[in-house]
């Protein structure tokens, strides 16, 4: 098996243990064993499961997540985001953890810079109409503001996710559609079906 190869195979075991356990409670033995790999496969690879973990994190939170949404309203593409993180809470759920170890939200945020800022790469400065776009590239500098954003993002999405059972999608998009809208960011838009999976 390539290291390319064992790579993939590794972050996915991890992420469909995940989807099942919190991560926490994850050993290295039960990673090994989703992979189909022994313990010393696994160290040829990863320093501990806190790599992997971070190294998963890309896998998770992708750039495809993103592509479909550059078109949508600001809300709208947050609304996506929810859904996706509403019909996967057991997952992100068991991948939030805080330690002097590790700290999922600061790499959550380092991932979705890193996918912002290539957005931001690619727009094109004659067609930037939309309130947003040209927030960013007025500001007085792209890379912050950016890394703001990010931040905003998966604080509203960590919070939603820690927060008990009773709060819905629909709550969090009726207060983030109510924000955006007074910010300036977009014109009121009617609230989209979420289609969260029960």
């Amino acid at each position: 098996m390539s290291t390319q190869a064992t790579d993939y195979v590794i972050e996915r075991a991890l992420i469909e243990t995940l989807k099942h356990k919190p991560f926490e409670k994850i050993t290295i033995d039960d990673i090994s064993r989703a992979a189909e790999v022994d313990r010393s496969t696994f160290y040829r690879y990863f320093h501990n499961k806190y790599e992997a973990l971070s190294s998963s994190m890309p896998v998770i939170i992708t750039p495809e997540m993103f592509h479909a949404l550059d078109s949508m309203h600001p809300s709208s593409r947050l609304e996506s985001i929810i859904t996706w993180v509403a019909n996967n809470r057991r997952l992100m759920k068991n991948l939030l953890i805080e330690n002097q170890q590790f700290s999922s939200f600061q790499e959550l945020v380092r991932v979705v810079t890193r996918i912002l800022t290539e957005f931001n790469d690619n727009i094109d400065e004659n067609n930037a109409v939309t309130p947003l776009v040209r927030l960013i590239l007025e500001a007085p500098d792209r890379k912050r503001l950016i890394r703001l954003a990010a931040t905003m993002i998966v604080s509203i999405l960590t919070d939603y996710i820690s927060n008990d059972v009773t709060t819905k999608p629909e709550d969090v998009m009726t207060d983030v559609r109510y924000l955006f809208n007074r910010l300036g960011l977009e014109d009121a838009t009617p609230a989209n079906h979420l289609g969260v999976k029960q």
